[in-house]
């Protein structure tokens, strides 16, 4: 269950990701939250921050937590061999898709995440693209969920063929996936692997900066 201190840890972090943005070189952008999937309603307005510089991305999302049993719950998957499900408390992870080179999508400037293991060429491919796990944590229904983190220039990856490297130019997506109630037994899985796809998340996209 979130604790007070959570709560509070969670507030001094997104401060501190903002002030971020004061550093030489940085660039800060903010979006809103849509979900469930990326033509979904808005839930939370200009509730994601990401300040690029050139060693790597910040990210901070902060949006209503999702009441349980009022939204979708994904299926199984290699990850979680068992259905999402409602339930008290539930896990929620964050995560960051990339593409260092977005003009070379199938859309330039509209890249879309592959499934996994989906043949080439598609847009991590020709994308030099690849996903992030940036956060995981176990809450219940009210109040705010806050993720945050931070992606180094480099920095080893959970998938795709390439680390991050323009973190100027680069497409990002950010997506809060909900893996239902909290299963002992899986962790601490459901706190650092996917579930889902873009139909069952919470989702924000940045275009490179030059690009909005």
């Amino acid at each position: 269950m979130k604790t007070r201190t959570a709560r509070l840890l969670g507030t001094f972090l997104l401060i501190l990701i903002s002030t971020q943005s004061h550093a030489q070189g940085a660039v800060k952008q903010t979006t809103d939250v849509r979900g469930q999937g990326i033509d979904g309603d808005v839930v939370s307005p200009n509730g994601t921050t990401l300040i690029r510089t050139k060693n790597g991305i910040s990210v901070a999302v902060s949006m209503p937590t999702p009441m349980s049993g009022t939204y979708n719950y994904p299926p199984a998957n290699p990850f979680q061999p068992v259905d999402a499900m409602p339930g008290t408390p539930e896990a929620f992870t964050g995560w960051v898709f990339f593409f260092n080179n977005p003009e070379a999508c199938e859309i330039r400037n509209a890249c879309v995440p592959p499934p996994p293991g989906a043949p080439g060429p598609n847009d991590f491919t020709e994308a030099a693209g690849g996903a992030y796990n940036f956060a995981g944590h176990a809450v219940s229904g009210g109040g705010s969920l806050n993720m945050v983190g931070h992606i180094s220039v480099g920095e080893s990856n959970f998938g795709g063929p390439s680390t991050l490297q323009n973190p100027y130019g680069a497409e990002i997506h950010v997506a809060i996936a909900p893996h239902g109630i909290v299963i002992p037994g899986l962790l601490p899985g459901q706190f650092n692997t996917p579930i889902g796809g873009p139909p069952f998340w919470w989702v924000s996209l940045f275009l490179a900066p030059e690009e909005t």
